[in-house]
């Protein structure tokens, strides 16, 4: 345990390090800021900074009015404000302010209720509906595809019986808060900068100085020397990515304010059809547990290199190939063929997009059985961590042989 709190401080607890760790997280919470304010308009998004303090006054009255548990009556009075709009848009009328409006301007009451409000509760109350029609549609390929003996298929549809049925979003609240937390991956590239920062360094200095040698030949050291740095970095991957995460719930709470937590996450119609019933807090905890996994592995990659390379800058130039070649094969996320979905399935990356992959059920075929994705994706990359540390213990044994 000793050698394991020695590795962590020389590496990671000292100031230059905290610094930079301080200046990471100010820069991700400016960033953070910087995408808030300047997407207003871009999309459906309500945000506060680009809205009247009228348009924010009649958002708010509404939401106390509709958030929580969809009642009749709460639908009633959505589609009864609505129809009243749409008759007033539907004929001419005024571009000019109007104090009886709630945001000054009959167009803006108009597009703010149907956006933010009419649309989103529309997919609600209508979602049963469709779901049951997904449902049902699985059944019956169920019994066709048994009749074809088409193992895949049967695999498929039977999962998304298990997974669909009985679906029945009851609450609304604002969404978009959530949407962002869930994909929002700048703070990835900070966490990527300190594993560099922190990781590439940890054997050229020991080498530099001598101390390498010196673990390498200590009775237990020789052992310890390598799987003391490797249970440090992977510590270290998943407490960043812990902070950051923090960070990110909270920034995004003040920006948005992240109410129903016990809302499923089929209620955001972007998720309309993801292979998840769980809530979204507990997905939001489930993408960073997958996180934590995707740097952890990273984590070791990284410590790998710089452990078996003995130049400095190669060990950055092998690095950084890794981080971009992986990011290259994380992007075949949506493809159709095998080959791009071998290629998503070996980088380490891909586990940092659960946000993005959870938003639909995507599969892959191994060998006429149907897989989810991102069962896939875990389950071949904890085969290639396994192979990666059993060739550098092999390696690592030889060298211990031949001193």
């Amino acid at each position: 345990m000793k050698i394991f709190y020695y590795e962590l401080r020389k590496e990671f607890l000292t100031r230059s390090f905290f610094v930079i760790f301080v200046l990471t997280v100010i820069a991700n919470i400016f960033w953070m800021e910087w995408d808030y304010r300047t997407k207003g308009g871009f999309n459906e998004d309500f945000v506060r900074t680009s809205a009247s303090e009228k348009e924010n006054l009649y958002y708010d009255e509404l939401h106390q009015r509709l958030d929580g548990k969809l009642t009749a009556e709460k639908v009633s009075y959505i589609s009864q404000e609505y129809n009243r709009y749409s008759s007033m848009i539907n004929d001419s009328y005024s571009t000019e302010y109007d104090d009886t409006m709630h945001t000054g301007y009959v167009f803006g009451d108009y597009s703010l209720l149907t956006v933010q409000f009419y649309n989103p509760i529309k997919y609600l109350v209508t979602y049963e509906e469709q779901n049951d029609s997904l449902v049902n549609k699985a059944k019956q390929n169920i019994s066709f595809y048994k009749e074809q003996n088409n193992i895949f298929e049967v695999e498929k549809n039977s999962f998304i019986l298990k997974h669909y049925k009985g679906r029945a979003p009851l609450m609304f609240y604002e969404t978009g808060g959530w949407k962002t937390l869930f994909v929002y991956d700048k703070s990835d590239f900070f966490i990527l900068v300190l594993l560099i920062i922190g990781i590439m360094p940890s054997f050229f200095q020991e080498r530099r100085n001598g101390m390498e040698t010196i673990q390498r030949t200590a009775c237990i050291g020789s052992r310890m020397y390598v799987p003391a740095k490797i249970l440090t970095h992977i510590f270290v991957a998943i407490g960043l990515e812990a902070v950051f995460s923090a960070f990110n719930f909270l920034i995004i709470n003040k920006q948005y304010g992240l109410k129903g937590s016990a809302m499923m996450l089929y209620s955001i119609s972007e998720y309309q059809y993801t292979p998840f019933d769980m809530s979204v807090l507990d997905f939001y905890f489930f993408i960073v547990l997958w996180k934590c996994i995707g740097f952890a592995i990273i984590a070791i990659v990284m410590t790998l290199i710089a452990e078996i390379v003995k130049n400095t800058y190669v060990v950055f130039i092998l690095i950084i190939g890794f981080i971009c070649g992986s990011l290259y094969l994380s992007g075949f996320d949506n493809g159709i063929t095998v080959v791009e979905k071998i290629f998503t399935m070996v980088s380490p990356f891909s586990l940092l997009k659960t946000g993005e992959i959870g938003i639909t059920l995507k599969e892959i075929n191994v060998y006429g059985h149907f897989i989810p994705l991102q069962n896939g994706i875990f389950f071949v990359q904890i085969v290639l961590i396994m192979i990666i540390l059993a060739i550098t213990y092999l390696v690592e044994k030889g060298r211990r042989a031949i001193r």
